[in-house]
């Protein structure tokens, strides 16, 4: 019996041994949940176009790189805005997506006058020690929004700046600076006069000087300055690297090149993702999807479009050439292995694509379907006769598949299905839609 007790309470205090284990390793990791990077402010300063896409995309790229974001309800309104983020990683993985976003600084000082700068900065300075070191370089940097600034100008503010911050230990260097500090002036609506609105100080491993005007403003004076630290430019690039002059095929709708890479980044197109555009055409859309490592595929309806034959779009030029493909497109832009297919298909028939499960096939679908402006819309089906046609026994009207009219609403309505038959759950389905404002 004493031996039975003895095993009896070496289990009991076994179990319990393994439960306070279990509850203090729970303890321990609920404790490393809680415990996320405190948020560092960042100014972003955003291209002054396509406003309304602004937060969509900033959005969309946050959620594919799952990057915390705070206080971007501004983002819409104002073309400078201060933004929470954890890290300067998830920043500059913004930056490498984004089209909108022109660029990003860590904020260091932010004010509403020079004056009350310049009195930060100095009661401040134990904050920069940490760049006033000989092993790190710096510039500075200054950018108006809504001004031009002249030579004269944008020396005085630098060597203002120069006399104020403790960098005595660093290492100037104009080319390849550790940090580029920039002080960026804001201009806002209520300022006229030709001080910015708004200055932000940040580094970009190199120190940045970023003034912002405002339309209003007309005067040399700031409405807020902020300094910061240079963390990266956006991919506005890309508008020049696509531009539509320059591709091998282009039609009379091909889409905007910067317009299409913002779509792209609004159905998340990425390494690993499917992507369909079922009005394919010269290819607009599927290119910047493509180069952010989506799989492509397309359907068109228009032989001659698809196969690139007939008339040119290009201003002097009758014909198109047999150098000229949607697989030249790819070629040009190194994305061959991304592009699938292109098949001849009528995009309301939605039988081309069966999934083996109710999951999906496609991550995305992208589209810019016809309007019936520049491009007539059009389906496979039989055309009403008209009086006075004649058929003789010779006719064989299924030889090849005839087009009949395509109500616009009908258009989009068959898009609509189409996602919600061949996407996956949680896919994104992209378009743009005809608005007609009134005169």
């Amino acid at each position: 019996m004493d031996n039975l007790h003895g095993d009896l309470v070496q289990n009991i205090l076994l179990l319990v041994a393994r439960l306070l284990g279990k509850i203090r390793h729970r303890t321990h990791a609920d404790a490393t949940m809680d415990l996320s990077p405190t948020p560092r402010r960042y100014v972003f300063v955003f291209s002054q176009q396509h406003l309304n896409f602004r937060l969509a995309e900033l959005e969309s790229v946050s959620s594919l790189f799952n990057i915390r974001l705070s206080h971007v309800s501004d983002v819409e309104k104002a073309h400078v805005c201060v933004v929470e983020a954890e890290s300067d990683a998830d920043v500059q993985t913004l930056l490498s997506r984004s089209m909108l976003l022109r660029s990003a600084y860590e904020l260091l000082a932010e004010a509403d006058t020079y004056e009350q700068f310049f009195e930060l900065v100095e009661k401040e300075k134990a904050s920069f020690q940490r760049f006033n070191d000989p092993t790190q370089s710096f510039a500075f940097r200054l950018r108006k929004n809504g001004r031009k600034a002249d030579s004269a100008y944008v020396k005085k503010k630098i060597h203002e700046l120069g006399g104020a911050l403790p960098l005595e230990k660093a290492v100037v260097e104009l080319d390849n600076p550790t940090n580029v500090f920039t002080l960026v002036e804001e201009f806002t609506e209520k300022n006229k006069t030709s001080c910015p609105d708004k200055v932000y100080f940040g580094r970009w491993n190199v120190f940045t000087l970023v003034e912002e005007f405002t339309e209003k403003n007309k005067t040399s004076c700031p409405d807020k300055v902020y300094f910061g630290r240079w963390i990266g430019d956006g991919q506005g690039s890309l508008k020049a690297v696509y531009n539509l002059q320059d591709r091998v095929y282009i039609g009379n709708t091909t889409m905007d090149p910067e317009l299409a890479f913002i779509q792209a980044n609004i159905i998340k197109a990425g390494v690993g993702s499917l992507v369909l555009d079922p009005f394919c055409g010269t290819g607009g859309l599927v290119l910047p999807a493509a180069h952010f490592g989506s799989a492509v595929f397309g359907t068109e309806i228009n032989y001659m479009i698809a196969k690139a034959r007939g008339k040119s779009s290009r201003q002097g030029v009758k014909y198109l050439t047999e150098k000229e493909s949607l697989q030249a497109n790819f070629d040009q832009y190194g994305t061959t292995h991304l592009f699938q297919s292109l098949v001849i298909a009528d995009a309301s028939r939605h039988g081309l694509w069966n999934s083996p499960s109710s999951s999906g096939i496609f991550d995305a679908l992208i589209a810019d379907p016809p309007y019936g402006v520049r491009e007539k819309c059009a389906k496979v089906g039989r055309k009403e006769p008209k009086e006075g046609w004649i058929e003789t026994s010779t006719i064989h009207p299924q030889r090849f598949p005839e087009k009949s009219k395509y109500d616009l609403c009908d258009v989009f309505l068959d898009l609509l299905n189409l996602a919600a038959r061949v996407l996956v759950v949680g896919g994104r389905v992209a378009y743009w839609f005809p608005v007609f404002p009134e005169e």
